[in-house]
């Protein structure tokens, strides 16, 4: 191994560092973040609009303060119940909808992020980024659909026939009338630390095939292939031989952002106990419902951003120990001057340089 890929691979090896790299590279990136965000927020318009227009439309001055805010009161709910009825099956409908479109976009956008990492080349990130999303949408969009197949097969597996035929049948001696409610167990906390197993055994599951959906997506990007299939199999077989140094800076990153996104929650539960009426007939910081908002938008930039350092660090992983393609050299076979026109070479052609 020759000294650059030697010390890129030491460097590597500091998650830390890597962690520290990968969320600076991508929280300097700001346009590209800008329309991470704005896109996911502009779906959420969609879902939110016809509520707040409900809202605004319905509550006026009949309520007294604080009644609709924060919290629906029985009088609230029971006067409107056909309408909130009405909006719930709305939002359901179209949040599917915007769901969809939701994970589309997150396919474009995984192409953006690696076109503008990969790529050497400064400045115009944005037209970059568009350029990126559009050349491997195809190809990531495959390894979406190799992601859900591979989410659905593990879900059957823990959650379905196998589980209930292997581990309760077999080894719990549950009979086979009681896998749908599992009333022969001996107590609740069995139950309980059933299903807990269960849950915690899919979360892993679902953690690791997304951390290797993002490093196929980054092979196919680094090696320029298209099949997802060959290159989630060889992903695969690069992760099992490279666990620690594939696992451990997004394992990291994983932390960071689970970390800010609950301080973030805390925060939000703290606020919202502003919004009650107070003794003089007011709503006790109406600001309060803007800080909301504000705090919610921030913890989307801050995915956004953590979407961008991860596929920032499985490059650089990826760029440390997956092999480049030998691919056949096309200017082998042909003749020309240094930067003119080639000519193709065919058997039994002859010739000569001139002096």
């Amino acid at each position: 191994m020759d000294a650059p890929l030697e010390n890129r691979r030491q460097e590597i090896e500091e998650s830390g560092v890597l962690s520290l790299r990968s969320l600076y590279s991508a929280a300097g990136r700001v346009p590209v973040w800008i329309v991470t965000w704005g896109s996911l927020f502009g779906l959420s318009l969609i879902v939110a609009l016809p509520w707040y227009a409900w809202f605004e439309g319905q509550v006026g001055s009949r309520y007294a303060p604080g009644e609709a805010t924060g919290f629906l009161s029985a009088v609230f709910r029971y006067d409107h119940a056909s309408s909130l009825e009405a909006l719930n099956l709305g939002s359901a409908q179209s949040g599917a909808i915007v769901a969809f479109l939701a994970i589309l976009l997150g396919v474009f956008f995984a192409g953006g992020w690696l076109q503008v990492i990969l790529e050497r080349t400064r400045g115009h990130s944005l037209r970059r980024f568009f350029y990126g999303g559009s050349r491997y949408f195809w190809r990531f969009f495959r390894v979406l659909l190799l992601t859900l197949v591979v989410l659905a097969f593990f879900g059957w597996l823990i959650y379905g026939s196998p589980f209930e035929k292997w581990i309760l049948g077999a080894w719990m001696e549950v009979p086979e009338k009681d896998w749908s409610k599992l009333e022969s167990l001996d107590s609740e906390s069995s139950l309980f630390n059933l299903r807990a197993t269960q849950s915690g055994l899919f979360a892993l599951v679902f953690g690791f095939t997304l951390t290797w959906a993002d490093y196929t997506r980054t092979r196919l990007a680094l090696q320029n292939t298209h099949s997802s299939v060959w290159g989630g199999l060889t992903t695969l077989i690069t992760m099992l031989r490279h666990p620690v140094l594939c696992l451990r800076p997004m394992l990291v990153l994983l932390l960071a952002e689970a970390l800010v996104l609950f301080a973030m929650a805390w925060l939000v539960q703290r606020i919202e106990g502003g919004l009650v009426p107070d003794g003089q007939g007011e709503i006790a910081g109406t600001g309060t419902v803007w800080l909301l908002f504000v705090l919610s938008q921030l913890a989307l930039i801050w995915r956004a951003v953590i979407r961008g350092a991860r596929y920032h660090a499985t490059a650089a992983v990826s760029q440390s120990i997956v092999r480049p393609l030998s691919r056949p050299d096309p200017w082998k076979e042909s003749i020309g001057g240094p930067g003119g026109p080639r000519y193709p070479l065919e058997e039994g052609d002859e010739y000569g340089v001139a002096l």
